[in-house]
């Protein structure tokens, strides 16, 4: 320990801690007075220039994006500040970044090495965002929930006067590749919220904080509870056993430790074998734009039918028989309510468009009931009236729902579906085809 951390494990007082920018603190640094245990610096964006260095600070408390508002080269002034901030993670400044609604990169399931981000939006965060800088180094996704979250589990003791209160965010988190989160401090399910990552001698932290600049006193009352509760965990942290001390030490401990690590290994691997079937209902949650690209990219990588995209014509997609030949005109549609059967018309126009004769196969992809808060109420069948409509000879529409789509996936994945027969299906019927969990393909009409 150095004298800094030797005072730290001592108590909470002599600290001094800096509150970054009004995005933390609000309009008016002033309601930021006097604190029993620590000396708080409220520093305005404004005030940047008269900023000396972060290792004058035990704790930096700073939003997601800090610089996101600023005007005149705000990626001059994060890339300075990142520099600092390095420098003060080396004499073990935690830094506390705060979120609620933060945008996030879009997903994209080809992109596993980034943990299924978006590469260009990754650039466009890194660039807005300095939180997001120091998740990415982590291998820490960030996602967004349409909801906030306002309830969870609770790790860190410390921290419930505050997450009781203010604990509030669209935003959790994941880790991907080998990458663990060192210390969970609050989560939904299996889903963190908030937690800590050791950073050379210091510490990064993810903390969700839902703020009310129109209440100051309710927020002084917030960062005063916040600022506690982290230099409380400081403290307690410094007084837990060091790495090299976690492992075994007695005969019987080392039985108990291999026994461990080794159901660990095994979660680990189950873990990975459920990443499939989580980028499969991730498709369940698209729309629009994000929800066409995807669907045509699953048809090709997970159905392995061959597919084409061309801007100039109105349809969505083709797929394409094994000789290159376009067999299935093909469009995608998202409702947030329930199926509408304008996409039916749609499709049937398109094709026409297309001088195609009215045989010619046209597939509708579905993601409809968005605002679902269920499987059961998300899985609901398509109404009679409207599958008749798709299935008339005249109309000869196919109507396959996202959760059909990717039971084919889930049916040639274990070997009882072909994608010869999946391609076959889809030229040949109309209506609405239905897929049992089995891969039953039930045609509607």
């Amino acid at each position: 320990m150095n004298k800094r951390d030797e005072k730290i494990a001592a108590g909470k007082t002599g600290h001094r801690v800096l509150l970054f920018g009004e995005q933390v603190f609000g309009r008016d640094p002033a309601i930021i007075r006097a604190h029993e245990n620590a000396d708080i610096d409220a520093m305005p964006l404004q005030d940047y220039g008269t900023l000396k260095r972060l290792t004058d600070y035990t704790l930096v408390i700073l939003d997601y994006a800090p610089f996101a508002s600023s005007v005149g080269g705000p990626a001059d002034k994060q890339n300075v500040f990142y520099k600092m901030t390095a420098e003060a993670l080396d004499e073990g400044t935690t830094f506390c970044f705060v979120h609620c609604d933060e945008s996030v990169p879009e997903y994209n399931q080809y992109s596993s090495s980034t943990g299924y981000m978006e590469e260009e939006h990754i650039v466009a965060c890194r660039e807005r965002q300095l939180g997001f800088r120091w998740l990415n180094i982590f291998s820490v996704r960030p996602l967004h929930c349409r909801e906030p979250i306002l309830w969870g589990d609770v790790k860190r003791a410390e921290f419930r006067p505050f997450l009781q209160k203010w604990g509030a965010s669209h935003n959790y988190f994941s880790t991907y590749g080998e990458r663990k989160l060192d210390d969970i401090i609050y989560q939904m399910q299996e889903h963190p919220v908030a937690f800590s990552m050791k950073a050379r001698r210091g510490r990064i932290m993810m903390m969700p904080f839902q703020r009310d600049f129109d209440r100051p006193d309710d927020l002084k009352d917030a960062i005063y509870t916040l600022v506690d509760c982290l230099l409380t965990y400081i403290t307690k942290s410094l007084t837990e056993l060091p790495d090299w001390a976690q492992t075994p030490f007695f005969t019987a401990e080392k039985t108990v430790y291999d026994e461990c690590q080794e159901l660990e290994q095994r979660l680990d691997e189950r873990r990975k074998a459920l990443e499939p079937f989580v980028a499969a209902k991730e498709l369940m949650c698209q729309a629009e734009y994000t929800l066409e690209r995807t669907v045509v990219a699953f048809i090709t990588q997970h159905l392995r039918l061959r597919t084409e995209r061309n801007e100039q014509f109105k349809e969505d997609f083709w797929i394409l028989n094994a000789s290159g030949e376009r067999v299935v005109l093909g469009e995608v549609k998202s409702y947030v309510k329930g199926f509408k059967r304008s996409g039916i018309y749609s499709v049937y126009n398109h094709r026409e468009t297309n001088k195609l004769p009215p045989e010619f196969p046209a597939l509708l992809v579905v993601n409809a009931h968005m605002q679902a808060a269920s499987w059961e109420e998300k899985d609901r069948p398509i109404d009679k009236q409207d599958y008749e409509i798709a299935g008339q000879a005249q109309t000869n529409v196919l109507v396959v729902r996202i959760e059909d789509l990717v039971r084919l996936w889930d049916a040639l994945r274990a070997g009882r579906l072909t994608p010869e027969t999946i391609l076959e299906a889809l030229t040949t019927k109309r209506g609405w085809l239905e897929v049992q969990s089995d891969g039953t393909m039930t045609e509607h009409r």
